[in-house]
C-alpha cells in the first residue's frame, strides 16, 4: 500500500472506526488508542462551548452527533480554539437533523457559541476618541466593537433541560451580546426597535443619533415628531447604559 493510501485508510479508521475497515497490520488496541484519543479531544472542546445542547440532546444523541461532525466534516483550522467555529459552520450547512433531534438545536448552538466568540474577539483593541458623556443624539456614535445585535426564530436565552419549545413563537427573539469593561460577556433581550437602532448604526457609523432616529420613524411621520425624537433618545441612553454604545465620536 502507498503510503498516502496508508494515511488516508488510517485517518479514515480514526474518523468512523464503524464504518472504515482498519488499515491491514495495526493492532486493533494501538488503533482503538489513537482513535478515542482524538475523539475526545474533540468532543471536550464542544462539550466546553455547548453545555445546554449536550443537555438538551442526552449523552446517547449528543455522542452520535459528535461522531457525525468528526467523521463527515472537514475543518478549514488546524486551531483548537476554532473547533466550535466548525461545530457551528457543520450544523448550519453539512448537518442532515434527525427527526428526535430539535428543531432550534441549530439557534441554540450559535446563541453559546456567541459567548466564545465575544470573550475572544480584539477587536477593541484600537477604539477611536470618544466622550462617554456626551450628547448621543447630536454626534456620531461610538459603538461597542465587541458586540453582536442577534434574532432567533426561538427563544434560546430561555431554553434548557426544563424548557424545550415544541414550536416556535410567533415572534422572533432579539439579543444584545456584548462584553463590557471588565471583560464580562452579557446578553440582553431588546425588542425590534432596539436592533434595528443598533444595526443602523452598524452599517452607517457616520450617522448621528438623530440621523438614525428618523430612518426608524414610521412611515409617513414627515418632520419626525418630538415624542419620537424623545423616546429614541431615551432608546439611546439606555444602549449606553447596557454598555453597547461607549459614548459620542470626538
Amino acid at each position: 500500500m502507498a503510503f498516502q493510501d496508508y494515511q488516508r485508510a488510517f485517518t479514515g479508521h480514526i474518523r468512523d472506526p464503524q464504518g472504515t475497515p482498519r488499515p491491514n497490520g495495526v493492532p486493533a488496541r494501538r488503533m482503538k488508542v489513537y482513535s478515542e484519543l482524538l475523539f475526545n479531544n474533540i468532543e471536550s472542546f464542544l462539550l466546553a462551548c455547548f453545555p445546554v445542547c449536550r443537555a438538551i440532546l442526552g449523552q446517547r444523541k449528543w455522542t452520535r452527533l459528535a461522531r457525525a461532525f468528526f467523521r463527515d466534516h472537514r475543518c478549514h483550522t488546524p486551531y483548537f480554539r476554532q473547533i466550535p467555529d466548525e461545530f457551528l459552520t457543520y450544523l448550519q450547512n453539512g448537518w442532515q437533523r434527525p427527526d428526535d433531534v430539535p428543531e432550534f438545536l441549530p439557534e441554540l448552538a450559535h446563541y453559546e457559541w456567541v459567548e466564545l466568540a465575544l470573550s475572544t474577539s480584539a477587536r477593541d483593541e484600537q477604539l477611536p476618541r470618544y466622550d462617554a458623556g456626551g450628547d448621543l443624539l447630536t454626534g456620531c456614535l461610538v459603538l461597542n466593537p465587541v458586540l453582536r445585535v442577534l434574532a432567533y426564530h426561538y427563544p434560546v436565552h430561555r431554553i434548557g433541560p426544563r424548557y424545550r419549545p415544541q414550536a416556535a413563537p410567533a415572534l422572533p427573539t432579539f439579543l444584545l451580546a456584548y462584553r463590557n469593561a471588565e471583560f464580562e460577556v452579557r446578553f440582553v433581550q431588546i425588542d425590534a426597535l432596539a436592533a434595528h437602532l443598533l444595526q443602523t448604526l452598524e452599517e452607517t457609523p457616520a450617522l448621528t443619533g438623530h440621523a438614525a432616529i428618523e430612518q426608524l420613524a414610521p412611515a409617513g411621520q414627515s418632520p419626525v415628531e418630538a415624542a419620537w425624537q424623545a423616546a429614541g433618545g431615551g432608546l439611546l441612553d439606555n444602549l449606553r447604559d447596557a454598555g453597547a454604545i461607549l459614548g459620542r465620536r470626538v
